[in-house]
């Protein structure tokens, strides 16, 4: 019986190191969302507690401020200086506001442009080309 517990908390132990590791390593790559980049952390966090680690929500803000990409320098030097005290929750709204204060972001949908003749004079000279024209 004691084997058995010895093997299956080795395999926990193992967990442990590895969801701890995501945490630790975790670095907001440029480009994205801090949403996403913040609700994968949260992800982290909770697969490293379903194996028994403990992380005070303070710390959890400290491991996700130092994870964020150098865009938000700013952001992380004033809640610093300024000796903020932000819980999740906050910490994710005040980051989707200075991230689109500053338009780090840029929204990936694209205007179609479609050229057409701004008077007649475009018309009549594709009409003189031999092109068909839609316009009646």
């Amino acid at each position: 019986m004691e084997s058995l517990q010895e093997m299956f908390g080795q395999q926990s132990e193992q967990a442990r190191h590895e969801a701890t590791r995501k945490y630790t390593n975790a670095r907001m790559i440029l480009g994205t969302h801090v949403r996403d980049h913040v609700m994968q952390m949260i992800n982290y966090f909770s697969e490293a507690e379903m194996h028994g680690v403990v992380i005070d929500e303070g710390t959890q803000v400290s491991i996700i401020l130092n994870s964020l990409s150098s865009d938000f320098i700013p952001f992380t030097s004033n809640y610093i200086m300024n000796k903020l005290n932000y819980g999740m929750t906050q910490l994710l709204n005040e980051l989707q506001t200075f991230e689109a204060i500053l338009g780090l972001v840029k929204n990936k949908a694209k205007a179609n442009i479609v050229n057409k003749p701004n008077s007649s004079k475009g018309l009549k000279r594709k009409m003189a080309k031999g092109g068909k024209s839609s316009v009646t």
